[in-house]
């Protein structure tokens, strides 16, 4: 359920797209100096919307020195500073949200050597965020807080007699407001602290559902859990008038939270950002949306699926 907020590069202006890679480039700088460098990985679509918002409603510092680049270290990159607090959030997020990926994606995975090298990775991607709670705590994310929320959501997909998709999706939507949300408390009005949560509240819920209807096949071959199955008193996973019929119902309901995220988006009152939001929230979803229909209904197979949150940008 990560790595779909990314803006659509052949929709966006140069000065868009540079600033925006700005912020992509500093947090895949951070992660290698902090880390391995197998970690620039891990930069993720997530945290370089989360470092680029913050940065514009928090920080407001935006001057950037050259720095080698982490993939072509002999090409030099725009970056912001290496202790940029915008940065530091934007890097502790993607080894966050790796984490919630992992255990989404890798752990079902079998064979005698891929699952011991995936625990082996478990371990040490776990020690990389949760060493550093300290500066979770600075960004007010109670760390603890959210790996119960975490728990709490997995013990209810085990629960079979939980069929409200709701819960489901607004489980998922709480823990990432909540994530995305609480480095701004205290920091701006409470007025617009709110606004942000209901945001991110409502993006979480989109991104989840999307997820799920990506996933919808995958999960019924691998037995795993997907809200949508779980919701749908009726299930025709070969039946291609029951699936064009379920992607159109969640098609509406995902079309419905996109309104509504669009209403709430000149709120949040962004400026150097707001174009680069309003091309996730358009152009982006639009083409997943086409890649969802290929998936669910016409049963193409995913190869978007990758073991880290990004592939490029």
């Amino acid at each position: 359920m990560l790595g779909y907020l990314k803006p659509e590069k052949m929709e966006l202006v140069m000065k868009d797209y540079q600033y925006y890679k700005l912020y992509y480039c500093s947090i895949c700088r951070h992660l290698v100096r902090n880390n391995p460098r197998v970690y620039s990985f891990l930069t993720g679509y997530e945290g370089t919307l989360l470092a680029m918002i913050y940065n514009e409603l928090v920080v407001r510092d935006i001057r950037a020195v050259k720095d080698r680049c982490s993939g072509v270290p002999i090409v030099k990159v725009a970056a912001l500073p290496a202790d940029h607090e915008a940065v530091q959030l934007g890097a502790y997020l993607c080894l966050l949200a790796f984490q919630v990926k992992f255990q989404d994606d890798l752990l079902d995975e079998s064979g005698f050597w891929i699952t011991r090298y995936n625990r082996f990775f478990k371990n040490h991607i776990n020690k990389s965020f949760t060493g550093r709670i300290n500066t979770y705590e600075k960004f007010n994310i109670d760390l603890p807080f959210v790996l119960s929320q975490q728990r709490e959501l997995n013990r209810l997909e085990k629960d079979e007699a939980v069929k409200n998709i709701d819960m489901f999706l607004g489980g998922w939507a709480e823990i990432f407001s909540y994530i995305m949300s609480q480095p701004f408390r205290g920091k701006i009005a409470g007025e617009s602290h709110q606004l942000l949560k209901r945001f991110f509240r409502k993006l979480g819920k989109a991104v989840n559902l999307l997820d799920a209807m990506a996933d919808i096949h995958i999960d019924r071959r691998n037995n795993r859990f997907n809200p949508i199955l779980r919701a749908e008193p009726f299930v025709e996973i070969e039946n291609r008038t029951w699936l064009s019929r379920a992607h159109e119902k969640y098609s509406q309901l995902l079309e419905a939270e996109r309104k509504e995220l669009l209403a709430l988006l000149p709120g949040l009152n962004l400026r150097e950002s707001h174009s680069i939001v309003h091309n996730i929230l358009t152009h982006s979803l639009d083409n997943e949306l086409k890649k969802v229909f290929d998936f669910m209904v016409l049963k193409k197979t995913n190869r978007d699926r990758v073991l880290f949150n990004c592939k490029d940008f």
